[in-house]
């Protein structure tokens, strides 16, 4: 695993304190998605000359002017869905005034304007509550390259965006006059200002960006680096709930957020206008569109399982019928090292509402601006071209169906269906099953960018004892050092195996002092210093400020669990049995039976099915006998080396955690016949809370509503072949003598 290379990256904090925030937001912009008259005639000039396309070089790459917010609104209003589903309502008054009333409430308004001005109050944020924000300059040089913006065979440089004066005067009248056919032939004559140059492209790149959402701060930082690199701006899908924060939801909607609710798929109306909406986007060519797979910011901080699939299916459906050539999905992974909203996550994970986005909240959150959050890291990971995807798709499925008979496919194709109807489950078995297989793909590379920071590997030493903590529990930083070693540095081949690309942000030279200071400046709700100058947690005694900053380190703890997850179940089989020899047949099923009840806890790299990895669980097998962790008995029969039970015990606590967290979750009664599932964790959250303990790393697991939910899903799920007695019955088997102990003490 590598350390962070600051070459590698821009840093845009660094750069901003240089110079004007003012002048930086009112810099030179050409870029024909925003500027109005001057850029429209002279984009259409150059479309005109056809013979002169291959030789141009001009910031413009589109073929047809993007619509403005009217022109988009209006377009899905008099779609043929549109109108085939008010048929289908009845065609009242009340149907057409209700969808004229949604698609304003829903749809974004952005302009150039607005942008200069977030940019210039998010720059004065960011330098304040950020040491740096570094973007990953191979991501932006692959965007420059989708978007013909550079030379596929050069090698880019990130513009350095000089702002002068003189600059700034012609940005301001270049953003707000109209400009004259005299000066249009002089801006073809004579090459531009901007420091992108490029030739002509025909048909604009469908871009897809699609960020891990950590924090708030997700919606703005893509925005704010698109702008610092003149790139188009994407529309992004919000939630509805942001429209309670008054004067800045409007200035988000002219910064191109546009307003969704969280749930409306029985709403047949509201689905076929948003289902519109964003395939207008991408057949015309608009804008770029963001979106968060995931569907909801992570309070966990681990990666969600992508379920909320309507976005994505609204997106290739375009593909699917064959009404764009192609898609590009854009992985990106936003790494913080303090998150924001790190409290108020751990306060609703234990049960606490979150307070509603509201202008009086927002006021009251403007003291944060006086903390410092540390460094926040943007990688980009590679482009996703649905076309490619689905094709080498297509063949792995014929290739499985070879030895079947082949029968008659009557089933219509989709580039021939009527598109007047915007159907909820129109996609058949084949597309279905592409959508998982690329949800999980996305979320794949997002989670292969992943940034390790020093207080993931001080929370794995906090919290390396199974069962409680100590109130007087303190760690010196020697061990902080050790233990890094150990997951990070010893076992690297185990990462790697996962992915290359992820990194670790230390100090240089592994300088303790600076470690000490940097753990004690950005997280002092969380640590002191001891006299033996050993780090200490800052226990009250109070029940749930203490468990809410023990769950603080488990949140941080999660950023990283993805990676150790498969070869950790092996050890964790093992490691129960540490007395015993236990066989391959018996471990390969214990690592299967992990995989299966952890499905919707971890994220792997494709959904969990039937005979899965049986590969990578051989590969994990021989690397733990290589290391000498496990040793053979005889050719089939393995045990745990109870010389390395230290750093086995490192890697493997936080699942056994999380194995007895499910446990005591399933040993709960439930007499309730409810079947919503939000309803069902609010119950059994209650019944745990009742039982509370904040020095008990595993009760307050179990009493995460994240876990919870987690734990009935696995349940329900379809890919379940046990039930809950069956998997209550082997979680005792493996762990019985602490749940006993458990359970006498609840």
């Amino acid at each position: 695993m590598s350390t962070i290379n600051p070459i590698e990256y821009d840093d845009l904090i660094y750069g901003h304190r240089q110079s004007s925030d003012l002048l930086w937001s009112l810099k030179n912009w050409h870029d024909p998605l925003f500027d109005n008259k001057e850029q429209s005639i002279k984009s259409k000039k150059l479309i005109n000359k056809t013979t002169q396309v291959s030789s141009i070089i001009t910031p413009i790459h589109y073929e047809t002017l993007p619509r403005n917010s009217e022109q988009i609104k209006s377009d899905v209003l008099n779609s043929l869905a549109l109108k085939y589903t008010l048929e289908t309502l009845g065609n009242d008054t009340n149907a057409n005034e209700q969808a004229k009333s949604i698609i304003q409430e829903m749809s974004h308004r952005l302009n150039i304007r607005t942008a200069r001005f977030l940019a210039f109050i998010f720059s004065k944020i960011f330098n304040q509550v950020y040491e740096n924000i570094y973007i990953d300059r191979n991501g932006i040089h692959c965007l420059y390259k989708l978007y013909c913006l550079i030379p596929n065979n050069k090698l880019p440089i990130i513009p350095s965006s000089p702002i002068t004066i003189s600059s700034t005067l012609f940005a301001i009248l270049n953003t707000f006059s109209r400009s004259s056919s005299s000066s249009d032939s002089n801006l073809l004559t004579t090459p531009l200002s901007s420091p992108l140059t490029t030739k002509h492209y025909i048909t604009s790149p469908r871009i897809i960006y699609l960020p891990t959402h950590r924090s708030y701060m997700d919606f703005i930082i893509l925005t704010y680096m698109c702008f610092e690199y003149n790139i188009p701006l994407p529309c992004i899908a919000a939630a509805q709930d942001f429209l309670g924060l008054g004067l800045l939801a409007n200035l988000l909607r002219h910064c191109g957020a546009f307003f969704i609710r969280r749930s409306f798929r029985s709403d047949l109306l509201y689905w076929t206008i948003f289902d519109e909406y964003v395939k207008t986007h991408l057949i015309h060519g608009d804008y770029p569109l963001e979106f968060f797979i995931e569907g909801a910011r992570s309070r966990t901080l681990k990666t969600l399982l992508p379920v909320r699939q309507g976005m994505l299916k609204s997106c290739l459906e375009c593909y699917f019928r064959r009404q764009v050539d192609n898609l590009i999905l854009i992985p990106i992974s936003i790494n913080y090292e303090k998150v924001l909203e790190d409290n108020l996550h751990a306060n609703e994970l234990l049960g606490i509402p979150k307070p509603k986005e509201s202008k009086s909240g927002l006021f009251k959150s403007i003291q944060i601006l006086k903390k410092s959050f540390g460094t926040m890291i943007v990688k980009f990971g590679d482009p996703i071209y649905v076309y490619d995807a689905y094709e080498l798709f297509k063949k792995q499925q014929e290739n499985k169906l070879n030895s079947r008979c082949d029968s008659f496919n009557r089933s219509i194709p989709r580039g021939v269906q009527p598109r007047f109807t915007c159907q909820l489950d129109g996609f058949n078995e084949l597309e279905l099953n592409f959508v998982d297989q690329l949800s999980y793909r996305i979320v794949h590379e997002q989670q292969r960018l992943t940034i390790i920071y020093p207080i993931t590997v001080v929370a794995f030493s906090f919290l390396s004892s199974f069962t409680g903590m100590p109130r007087n529990r303190s760690i010196s930083l020697e061990q902080v050092f050790a233990d890094k070693n150990t997951l990070f540095i010893e076992h690297s081949d185990i990462v790697e195996y996962y992915s290359t690309r992820c990194q670790i942000f230390w100090p240089s030279n592994n300088d303790k002092n600076n470690l000490k200071q940097r753990l004690l400046s950005l997280y002092s709700d969380v640590f002191d210093i001891s006299g033996n100058n050993h780090l200490k947690l800052k226990i009250t005694g109070d029940n749930l400020i203490d468990a809410a900053l023990l769950m603080k380190l488990i949140m941080y703890r999660n950023t990283c669990l993805h990676l150790f997850a498969k070869p950790a179940y092996i050890l964790l089989a093992c490691q129960v049995n540490s007395q015993a020899s236990i066989s391959y047949q018996q471990l390969k099923t214990y690592y299967h039976f992990f995989i299966h009840l952890f499905a919707y806890e971890f994220v792997y790299d494709q959904c969990p099915v039937d005979n899965i990895d049986d590969q990578y669980f051989d590969r994990y097998l021989t690397y733990w006998i290589n290391k000498n962790y496990i040793f053979h008995i005889d050719e089939s029969t393995f045990k745990i080396n109870s010389n390395f039970l230290q750093q086995i015990s490192l890697i493997t606590n936080p699942f056994e955690q999380y194995a007895r967290a499910y446990l005591l979750i399933y040993e709960q009664e439930n007499n309730l016949t409810e079947t919503s599932l939000s309803v069902l964790t609010k119950a059994y959250q209650k019944k745990l809370l009742t039982k509370f303990d904040s020095q008990n790393i595993i009760n307050i697991l179990a009493s995460s509503s994240n876990v919870i939910s987690n734990a009935l899903r696995t349940l329900n799920s379809s890919n379940a072949s046990k039930t809950l007695s069956e998997i209550r019955h082997i979680l005792t088997k493996i762990f019985q003598p602490v749940s006993i102990h458990l359970r006498a003490k609840l």
